[in-house]
């Protein structure tokens, strides 16, 4: 038996098949198993977001808790005050 007779018997067997059909229903119930899929990976990340924002919020109120609450003078020159403003910019006497 050489592979043109195997070939032809093979293709006479698909040939007598009866064509395959997809069951009522089975695209809606594909669909919905993708929403189930996609709420789940919502919900993951959503839970991700918060526990981010909970782990920076935690840590800024413990770093910040520590520092002390005292007012001081500003030693930076931009923040220093009247020489930037807009009087001492055009020398105009206030």
């Amino acid at each position: 038996m050489n592979n043109h007779e195997l070939l032809d018997r093979a293709l006479a067997g698909l040939g007598n098949m009866r064509d395959p059909s997809v069951p009522n229903g089975f695209m809606e119930g594909v669909w919905a198993r993708a929403g189930q899929f996609e709420a789940k990976a919502s919900g993951r990340a959503r839970f991700a977001l918060f526990a981010a924002m909970a782990f920076v919020g935690l840590g800024a109120g413990i770093g910040s808790t520590a520092a002390p609450a005292s007012a001081e003078t500003a030693s930076f020159r931009l923040v220093d005050g009247a020489d930037l403003s807009p009087a001492a910019l055009l020398h105009v006497e206030p």
